[in-house]
């Protein structure tokens, strides 16, 4: 007999049908708005959603490569309960429910689990390498552990914790973890990164905001090993990894593909207009080490807008554009417009400069704000 939770009747999982609410939004099917915003009311459109009883709090609930396993992990229950995603579609065909929820079919749970996996406490989310293996976070015990997808044996399905296959400790309190390409149909499957939620003193004391670790575990053998740790800002979340070949980013935003209406290339055509009663707007740019104004004449109370374009065509050229006045620090990337809005509530002369160093002459690249009383 397959090992299984009974107490579930009052937590449930909704299964979304996208194509079903597609065909609802598309066909405009007594829609409530918000906004703009189509809203679907899943009691009102069949097939639109179900529910499934999970064991106790579900918290991650994630998809295997093929699709097929659905693992669901209830943060106070010591196990990740396994759906099988074929007999879901099955069960919805012959309409095999447990009753409904809010006028929303909930499936039968026996229809559906495949197993629940003994994997420790407090369960929460679970990656995957591509190669049958399935690995989850324990956030009470600070592990991960892995384990079998089905299909299972006979062996296991009579005593699930076979199903099981390693543990590992990390410090302390996973939360999410990644494995690169896991949530892909093909993950590479060499290593997971622990992104840990407490540090508890392994990191030099920086202040009240202490960092958290993440760690990088080789699932590529058999057991996992402990590589490296490193620290990072608190409350890492959901987050992707790939190989650094498959990175082929833009160096710089190309001249010709800036479609910004208020964009500048040349200073001959910059400059500072009044385009309103207490409207001001300028278009600027940027380039090593000048700005083009860089002197700016305002009225006070005026509305002043900078359309600033960096006209650097040369990698990791990077302007920025701050007036401390103003609490206002902008960064512009080589080939890009920004905007950047302020009110000139106060009079005097206020100097903008560039606040990402450019250069030898960094320091000189700056120009004044004059705001002129009323």
């Amino acid at each position: 007999m397959v090992q299984r939770s009974h107490h579930l009747t009052s937590i449930r999982y909704p299964f979304v049908n996208w194509e079903r609410a597609e065909e609802v939004v598309e066909n405009n099917e007594g829609l409530n708005r918000r906004n703009g915003v189509p809203l679907i009311d899943p009691a009102e459109h069949e097939g639109v959603m179900y529910f499934v009883p999970v064991s106790k709090s579900p918290h991650g609930i994630d998809a295997s490569p093929s699709g097929r396993w659905i693992a669901a992990s209830g943060k106070l229950q010591p196990t990740t309960t396994v759906f099988d995603f074929k007999q879901f579609k099955t069960a919805i065909e012959n309409e095999d429910f447990q009753g409904e929820f809010r006028g929303v079919p909930v499936v039968n749970y026996d229809a559906v689990v495949e197993g629940e996996v003994p994997v420790g406490q407090g369960p929460l989310h679970t990656q995957f390498d591509g190669e049958g293996n399935a690995y989850t976070s324990l956030f009470i015990e600070s592990s991960v552990t892995k384990w079998k997808l089905p299909p299972w044996d006979k062996e296991t399905t009579e005593d699930m914790s076979k199903a099981v296959t390693d543990k590992i400790s990390v410090h302390y309190n996973i939360g999410h973890l990644v494995i690169p390409g896991s949530d892909t149909k093909e993950p590479y499957g060499n290593w997971l990164v622990a992104m840990n939620k407490l540090q508890k003193g392994r990191g030099l004391n920086v202040g009240p905001e202490k960092p958290e670790t993440s760690q990088l575990i080789d699932i590529s053998g058999e057991e996992m090993e402990m590589i490296e740790e490193d620290y990072t800002r608190p409350e890492p979340h959901f987050a992707q990894a790939v190989p650094a070949d498959v990175i082929n980013p833009i160096e710089v935003y190309k001249k010709e593909n800036n479609d910004h209406p208020d964009a500048r290339w040349d200073p001959e055509n910059t400059g500072v207009e009044r385009t309103g009663p207490d409207e001001v707007t300028v278009h600027m740019i940027a380039k090593r080490s000048q700005y083009y104004p860089d002197k700016v004449e305002v009225q006070q109370g005026d509305k002043v807008t900078f359309h600033l374009t960096n006209i650097e065509q040369v990698s990791d050229m990077i302007h920025g554009f701050g007036i401390a006045q103003y609490n206002m620090n902008g960064v512009v990337p080589p080939g890009d417009t920004q905007t950047f809005t302020i009110t000139a509530d106060e009079a005097g002369v206020y100097p903008f400069y560039c606040t990402n160093f450019c250069s030898a002459l960094h320091q000189e690249m700056q120009g004044y704000l004059e705001v002129k009383p009323r």
